[in-house]
């Protein structure tokens, strides 16, 4: 029994120091492994150094019965799928699993109406505050970009239910093509996931603490309540005050998790982007015409994807753009007002004013960066691969394939260009730096004039 004890420990060990171990690379460009006991303890240290393998594969462990233990540099496809399905389950956004039972169908359902019906309550009491603070413009412009992002998650819950069946077939394939992908493809697309991973966690963590710090504005400031709403009671019974409060605060988590529609969207194009990008190598090495068949049926079935995407998703695109542009501009102004009118004794109450505000600026030009970004790079790989259709080898082939390829070639000249309806232009960094600088010109020549 003491030696069986001893095994199980020494497995919980070995377990701890594979999941805590961090590669680093040396001058040789070996990996060695690095845990937190080995100043601490020699013999776990040489033990350590024995036993792991020093190389850059996942390390592999296994003692009697257990399962095996596998680390990773960084987070995988599944993974970051994951993560941000749990963002979708939260707020309701992600599409329901085709699989699911009556019960998980009606549970879903009530949360869906509970998170309804509390953003529809906090929309309503921050109407009420535009006619109510009418006069005071730092309340009303603050109220209008608070009621812009309680507008966007309310939008994002409805227009995801309606495609709910849409965004169901896209995220199957993306799941499907994550389960069963070779190695090539699985770097293929981990390579665009590691173009937006660090961005969109910093997002993501910016959110939550932008969140928090809105959860906790009234333990440290005058502000009575997170989000300034008008109500037509008074607040001054604890019951009422505590179901108001968390009425805001379940709100305002609701608003911060609708960002996983947006890392959706990335997903999505990320998908669409590194399937070119395979099918681009497989053209290099074509050789008959069977095998020119299949990429052109494979071409068939990524176009298709892109415009069932494009499809689905172009009026959650055209919202985002609408209610975050909404939300710089309302927030831009209460900037130059507290900052250019504001008395000296009010120089405290109006930093933290400013401080809000500058939050809501940002997070509404980073959720417009973050749908950009990926949207102009499967444009750009779009434009990359029709380029690439030269590099196929069609001398001296038959006649047949020469046709085909000419087919595909044709097809091909069309990039992926993202649309966000017939009001706004297309999907690209340029649109987002068109758009900074439009509202910086703006918000300028608008001091000056106040100032003047």
């Amino acid at each position: 029994m003491a030696s069986l004890l001893i095994k199980r420990i020494c497995a919980v060990f070995k377990r701890w120091d594979a999941q805590n171990a961090t590669p680093c690379l040396n001058s040789k460009s070996t990996t060695k492994y690095k845990t937190l006991q080995w100043k601490s303890n020699p013999s776990l240290k040489k033990f350590i150094l024995r036993d792991f393998p020093m190389n850059r594969e996942p390390i592999k462990m296994k003692e009697g019965n257990l399962p095996s233990i596998e680390y990773t540099r960084t987070l995988t496809n599944r993974q970051i799928l994951y993560v941000v399905e749990l963002f979708g389950t939260f707020t309701c956004i992600w599409p329901s699993d085709p699989n699911s039972s009556k019960k998980q169908i009606i549970f879903r359902n009530i949360r869906w109406l509970f998170a309804m019906l509390n953003l529809t309550l906090l929309m309503i009491s921050l109407t009420l505050a535009l006619y109510y603070f009418r006069h005071d413009v730092s309340i009303l412009m603050k109220s209008i970009s608070e009621m812009t992002s309680v507008l966007e998650a309310i939008l994002d819950l409805i227009l995801c239910r309606m495609n709910n069946d849409q965004l169901q077939v896209l995220i199957g394939k993306v799941k499907t093509f994550i389960e069963v992908a070779d190695e090539h493809e699985t770097k293929a697309m981990e390579r665009y996931m590691d173009r937006y991973k660090q961005f969109l966690s910093i997002t993501a963590s910016a959110y939550i603490i932008c969140s928090i710090l809105f959860s906790l504005a009234p333990f440290f400031s005058a502000q009575e309540l997170p989000v300034d709403g008008w109500l037509p009671f008074t607040t001054e019974s604890p019951g009422i005050y505590c179901i108001v409060y968390i009425n805001h605060v379940y709100c305002i988590y609701l608003t911060t998790f609708c960002i996983g529609v947006d890392f959706m969207i990335v997903i999505l194009f990320s998908y669409s982007a590194a399937k070119l990008n395979i099918l681009k190598v497989k053209l290099r090495h074509v050789n008959d015409f069977d095998v020119l068949v299949s990429c052109v049926k494979e071409h068939q079935e990524i176009i298709g994807f892109v415009e069932d995407t494009k499809t689905t998703i172009e009026t959650l695109l055209f919202k985002t753009n609408a209610t975050m542009g909404s939300a710089v501009i309302c927030g831009g102004f209460p900037l130059i007002y507290v900052s250019l009118i504001c008395q000296p004794a009010q120089q405290n109450q109006s930093f933290t004013v400013m401080g809000k505000f500058i939050l809501v600026m940002i997070s509404g030009c980073t959720r417009m960066y973050v749908n950009a970004w990926p949207a102009d790079d499967l444009q750009e790989c779009s434009v990359q691969f029709a380029q690439s259709m030269t590099d196929v080898q069609w001398i001296g082939k038959p006649k047949k394939m020469k046709s085909t390829l000419i087919i595909m070639m044709q097809r091909s000249q069309k990039p992926f260009v993202i649309k966000m309806g017939g009001l706004l232009p297309s999907l690209t960094l340029e649109y987002f730096a068109n758009f900074l600088t439009t509202i910086t010109s703006y918000f300028m020549a608008m001091r000056t004039m106040i100032e003047s």
